[in-house]
């Protein structure tokens, strides 16, 4: 129930989105087969290690790097980023509340036993996150995915969690912006700066490259 509630608020963000922001018109494209190539690209990072404190589902770098550059022109800015991508599906803050019931190794192979690593997932949009600090505005920008896989992936850690004497109330599983972060200006921006990376934010929508539709 949550979860489909959770898909109309995206469904009205993108409308909203459309019908209100500048970029309603502007499309970003994007390579369906570069999305279907392994690997994580230049300057991958390994986040399956169990001393890692997060949980992240590897992307093929390409098609993100792509979609970056794009970004880069129409915005005109110049982006740091970390030459690989990733949609962290549980981040250190959440972990740092469940670490003394579960470990991250104990997360890693339930991920796996799930198909983290294969989870389907949906471009929905590019979005921004700014904020002003001393006079100064700092951006981040990504794209905006939808997966119902990772939301179960979230949910079982929950119930494994409880199971071993957790508090539910300790990690909230739809409390979960999927996305896969492009670059920044100065620095990555994130829910504790007052970003909220879902499909409100959007200034471009994505869609695939014309010949990935005929291949």
């Amino acid at each position: 129930m949550m979860r489909t509630f959770h898909w109309i608020i995206i469904s009205l963000s993108l409308t909203a989105c459309a019908s209100t922001s500048p970029y309603a018109l502007s499309s970003l494209h994007y390579s369906e087969q570069d999305l279907k190539k392994t690997g994580r690209g230049i300057a991958s990072v390994d986040h399956k290690k169990e001393n890692k404190s997060y949980l992240a589902m590897e992307l093929p770098y390409t098609a993100f790097e792509k979609i970056r550059n794009d970004v880069e022109k129409t915005q005109h800015v110049s982006l740091q980023h970390r030459g690989e991508a990733h949609i962290t599906v549980i981040t250190p803050p959440e972990y740092k509340k469940i670490q003394k019931k579960i470990s991250m190794k104990e997360i890693n192979a339930l991920s796996e036993e799930m198909g983290l690593q294969k989870a389907p997932y949906k471009l929905l949009c590019v979005g921004k996150g700014s904020l002003k600090d001393h006079g100064k505005e700092d951006s981040t920008y990504y794209v905006v995915v939808e997966s119902d896989r990772l939301f179960q992936i979230r949910k079982a850690v929950q119930v494994l969690y409880t199971s071993k004497g957790g508090k539910a109330e300790d990690f909230n599983p739809e409390a979960f912006y999927p996305h896969v972060t492009l670059g920044f200006t100065q620095r990555d921006l994130h829910a504790e700066d007052g970003v909220i990376k879902d499909a409100s934010s959007c200034i471009y929508s994505l869609r695939p490259n014309e010949e990935s539709k005929t291949q």
